[in-house]
């Protein structure tokens, strides 16, 4: 007996011995104990902390936000730089505020780059639509502020650690939630909001810059007529006077010194028209340019692509870089970012909150527990048989008319996409015709016609072939070449269009 109670007694002692060695190191660590950041006050949360929770919102955080606004000012800047070399714009740049500069160079030449660059640097309509976008860029700071409005009001609700009595961790989730992901939804909506008005820049832009083309190349034609026209003119003085040798010798009626004399009036009188429709060419230049009315000096030829790209390759470049379209795009990325926006306000959450709970008292069990720690059942009612969410739905009308909208921005998206084939054929196809015709009358016809010129005019002198023949081949010969002049302009205006339709430089 004596020797049983001296072995329970043995093994009491080391289970006590045990037992106060694990409270001891117990107790260490309880005292070295640290509560998570989580729990801490604001004082006790460092820089590091603060940022990794701010990064884990995403691209939706203000550091992101800012950052989305600066790429999307780089992107304004450079807006339609491509379509003029950099050089070219860089020296332009220099003197496009200066009003008196620019009358003076455009008084002495026409080039058709430095034409698109003061279009780009001075153009009302084009300046009026980046000031409305660098407005519409200040809604990135209204988005800012509200996010720091937030995160001032939840400092405010934030409670001490002093690692004994209740110890709070930060703002109530249920208190925040929805809110940083709405601001987010609402850093999407002005992104894309902006976004969509660059792409509207961009499309104002490259319609300035093809209307400055097309009057370009209608001064190119007028200023190529009236040197054709001289010509012309100084081809039927010279019949004229071989009709009055003729005449004189009684070779031939004095019905064909009058009928030169007709054609000279008629060419004189071309000449009128082409000077006046010159100066309304001029006065729509000086509109897109954003001059007084300034009478231009030479029109420089530019040089145009000797060939096209294929068709086959330009339709799906159009579909990628044609502004109207990433315009569009860019409005359903709005209009989806809403809906969810909506849906966040009005559908029930896809959580029962059992873990979206408040950090209360770390001894929440027990009798000494003031309330559960978390909801541990779901009520499909409240007091008075009240209804949970009384007015869940109230909005449901407005959610289905915004995503009525969305599938209708959807359909006119993949319609516009279609159209845009048909446009760049449509462009393709003229502009090929103007540069295949151009070379045929320049390289085939214009010599025959020059051959049958001479040819009839020695004849004429000789005798041999009537009057008639002799002033076909001077009216024929004028044809040709204005032909020439109108083919190889509407090839650079056919071109111009090719490139506003596709949304990209193609030389």
């Amino acid at each position: 007996m004596k020797h049983l109670t001296g072995l329970i007694s043995t093994i009491l002692l080391l289970t006590v011995s045990q037992a106060l060695a694990d409270y001891g190191r117990m107790t260490e660590e309880f005292n070295a104990y640290h509560p998570p950041a989580a729990f801490l006050s604001p004082q006790g949360v460092n820089a590091a902390t603060d940022s990794m929770e701010t990064k884990q919102i995403g691209p939706d955080d203000p550091g992101d936000i800012s950052a989305v606004k600066e790429r999307l000012e780089k992107r304004l800047d450079v807006l339609n730089r491509d379509r003029v070399a950099d050089d070219v714009y860089e020296r332009i740049s220099r003197i496009a505020g200066d009003a008196g500069a620019v009358e003076t160079l455009v008084s002495e030449r026409i080039r058709l780059a430095e034409a698109k660059a003061l279009a780009l640097l001075r153009n009302p309509g084009i300046l009026a639509a980046r000031k409305k976008v660098y407005g519409e860029l200040r809604a990135f700071d209204q988005v800012m502020h509200l996010d720091d409005s937030l995160k001032q009001y939840g400092s405010f609700t934030r409670s001490l650690a002093p690692k004994v009595g209740p110890v709070k961790g930060k703002d109530s989730i249920k208190m925040t939630f929805p809110l940083p992901g709405m601001t987010g939804l609402k850093g999407r909506v002005v992104e894309n909001q902006v976004a969509l008005m660059i792409e509207q820049v961009a499309v104002t832009g490259k319609n300035v810059l093809k209307g400055v083309e097309d009057v370009y190349w209608d001064l190119v034609f007028i200023q190529t007529s009236i040197r054709i026209t001289h010509d012309t003119i100084s081809a039927f003085e010279r019949l004229r006077e071989v009709a009055t040798a003729l005449y004189r010798s009684g070779r031939t009626s004095f019905q064909d010194i009058i009928k030169i004399n007709i054609k000279l009036e008629e060419l004189k009188e071309d000449l009128i028209t082409l000077a006046s429709r010159k100066k309304t060419a001029s006065v729509r230049l000086m509109e897109l340019l954003d001059l007084p009315s300034v009478t231009p000096g030479r029109v420089e030829t530019a040089q145009l692509p000797a060939r096209l790209p294929a068709a086959g390759q330009l339709y799906g470049d159009a579909r990628k870089h044609r502004q109207e379209l990433k315009a569009l795009r860019f409005r359903i990325e709005k209009v989806s970012a809403m809906v969810e926006m909506a849906e966040t306000m009005v559908e029930a959450r896809p959580t029962l909150d059992f873990s979206a709970h408040d950090a209360d008292f770390i001894r929440t069990a027990g009798s000494g527990a003031p309330k559960a720690g978390f909801s541990s059942k779901t009520m499909a009612a409240m007091k008075n048989n009240s209804p949970v969410r009384a007015w869940y739905g109230i909005n449901e009308p407005w959610l289905q008319q915004t995503r009525q909208t969305l599938d209708s921005l959807k359909n006119k998206l993949r319609d516009q996409e279609n159209a845009t084939d048909r446009l760049v054929r449509a462009a393709w196809f003229k502009a090929d015709k103007n540069l295949r015709e151009h070379a045929l009358y320049k390289k085939r016809i214009l010599p025959l016609a020059k051959s049958a010129l001479d040819v009839s005019t020695r004849e004429y002198e000789a005798g041999s072939i009537p009057f008639s023949q002799a002033i076909d081949s001077h009216t024929y010969w004028l044809k040709v070449q204005l032909t020439i002049a109108r083919k190889r302009s509407d090839y650079g205006s056919a071109f111009a269009e090719l490139e506003t339709v596709t949304g990209k430089p193609l030389r």
